[in-house]
């Protein structure tokens, strides 16, 4: 009965041997511009010349849906042996498909007959060992991988240096350093992959549009021609409220913002009415239109916004009228009024956009009103050909208010770009990559992406910049993927040990 269970599962062993060589034959016929994971949803060895919504990444084996930008730049390219998919697909069990590409398996031995039950069997059942040895690991990994364990390489056996985070609206970042040139005039070329996922359609994030109103936003070139019907086109305040506008529709097309408000400030600040109810409403959904005119309410008072020479109030005409004073420009009250405003949200996730075109000229310091409690991230924008996030001012600048709430600031010179840079504020994406050696102060290696940063997601990257040649001993090698999304910003961080000589980057 042993013989015969034996010779059951050499039979099933031998099927799936010969199963898995069709497959390696079917794969081996492919040009070098066809990534071998690449398949379709019927057929895990076909693929078309051309984008598909059929065709599938098989890397991991599930089958898992591409865009078509992700078709076209990598995986109908000959550089998708870049790619962070195929990078851990051929190195991360299963993926017994490639690794026989690389090194064919020895032709199937007919079985022979089944052996006697005297010890002179037991050489070939040794000889056997390694194999059975060999489908333990796979089936270990296999369940590691799939509990979330450690990713082993299969060339050398090493831990991945593979890590991961997860954004404040529930975005996924990974980062990976997976390997270091040897030294060639003076340098090594390090390489690294990043990647940004999709953020999760829950509206769980509270988005504030906080916009300068003071006399200065009426001065000088714009865009969004007469955006607050107030008779003068293309001023800084109208591409304010044009790039909240398209932030508006983007956070309705993202579905991850679930309560918006508005607040203007100059010397004062005014909170937005974002309602026709006989109460005022502060915060309302982007999408919210109480009145029923087809456009959002917060767009309907975006569009009342006015502004006006010093000492003439500004503020928002609709739908009751708010105003507060013109005078000089005070962050700390947009600031303060914003931190008010979202103590009243449940939701998780806060997000402010803040745009300025001056400098913060009264009001108290910055740092004596930050942080919100509960917290908040502030994203700032210095608009205007004039306007800068570092501009002096012993109150504190819009650099400082990103740094004191974990946002960024964005110069924005050319204020016709202004819509299009906010759009991107509650889309999942790719910042800014930074690199220390050895400890040392980080470097920003931004430009070394095989796409230009900022980049929208869900996407890949790779990175290859070149160091300094490492000198004898051991090293240590970090990169930090900078990354934000609807919630507000993060990070993942990614180190391994490197030596001299190079070769592949592992963790510890």
């Amino acid at each position: 009965m042993v013989f015969g269970r034996r010779g059951r599962r050499e039979d099933q062993e031998a099927a799936k041997e010969a199963e898995r060589r069709a497959l390696f034959a079917e794969l081996a016929k492919r040009p070098d511009t066809v990534c071998p994971f690449l398949g379709m949803v019927a057929a895990r060895t076909e693929y078309t010349d051309g984008v598909s919504d059929q065709h599938r990444c098989y890397a991991f084996g599930d089958p898992a849906e591409l865009s078509a930008e992700q078709q076209t730049r990598v995986c109908l390219q000959r550089g998708y042996g870049n790619c962070p998919r195929y990078l851990r697909g051929v190195l991360v069990i299963p993926t017994e498909e490639l690794e026989a590409l690389r090194r064919p398996p020895p032709p199937i031995q007919p079985r022979t007959a089944a052996p006697s039950a005297k010890p002179a069997a037991r050489p070939a059942e040794r000889r056997r060992l390694p194999a059975v040895l060999f489908g333990l690991l796979v089936l270990l990994l296999l369940v590691g991988g799939i509990g979330g364990g450690t990713l082993w390489y299969l060339s050398n056996r090493v831990t991945s240096s593979a890590a991961a985070a997860t954004l404040p609206a529930g975005t996924e970042l990974k980062a990976e350093l997976t390997g270091l040139s040897a030294p060639a005039g003076g340098s090594q070329s390090l390489r690294a992959s990043a990647s940004i996922g999709a953020t999760e359609a829950v509206a769980n994030t509270t988005l504030l549009y906080v916009i300068d109103l003071s006399a200065s936003t009426l001065q000088g070139d714009g865009c969004g021609a007469d955006e607050n019907h107030d008779g003068q086109s293309d001023s800084p305040l109208d591409c304010e409220i044009a790039a909240a506008k398209a932030l508006n529709a983007q956070a309705i097309e993202n579905g991850t913002v679930g309560a918006v408000g508005l607040i203007g400030f100059a010397a004062g600040a005014v909170t937005a009415d974002l309602s026709n109810a006989a109460e005022a409403q502060a915060l309302v959904a982007p999408d919210a239109d109480a009145d029923g005119d087809g456009t959002p309410d917060v767009v309907q008072a975006l569009e009342s916004a006015f502004s006006g020479a010093r000492r003439t109030p500004v503020g928002f005409a609709t739908f009751s009228r708010g105003e507060a004073g013109n005078t000089t420009t005070d962050f700390s009250e947009g600031i303060q009024a914003a931190c008010d405003l979202l103590a009243d949200s449940d939701n998780p996730n806060r997000l402010v956009v803040f745009l300025s075109d001056g400098a913060n000229r009264g009001g108290d310091p910055i740092s004596g009103v930050r942080p919100c409690d509960p917290a908040a991230a502030f994203q700032t924008f210095a608009v205007g050909a004039q306007a800068s996030c570092e501009q002096e001012s012993e109150l504190g600048n819009l650099e400082d208010v990103a740094q004191l709430t974990g946002g960024t600031c964005t110069s924005v010179t050319d204020l016709t770009k202004l819509p299009d840079i906010l759009e991107a504020v509650v889309v999942p994406q790719i910042t800014r990559v930074e690199l220390t050696v050895d400890g040392g102060d980080p470097t920003d290696i931004s430009d070394a992406s095989s796409q230009s940063l900022p980049v929208s997601g869900p996407t890949d990257i790779q990175i290859d910049h070149d160091i300094a040649a490492l000198g004898g001993g051991s090293h240590e090698l970090c990169i930090t993927v900078f990354a934000s999304d609807a919630g507000g910003t993060g990070s993942v961080k990614s180190c391994s040990p490197a030596k001299a000589e190079g070769g592949r980057l592992t963790a510890d």
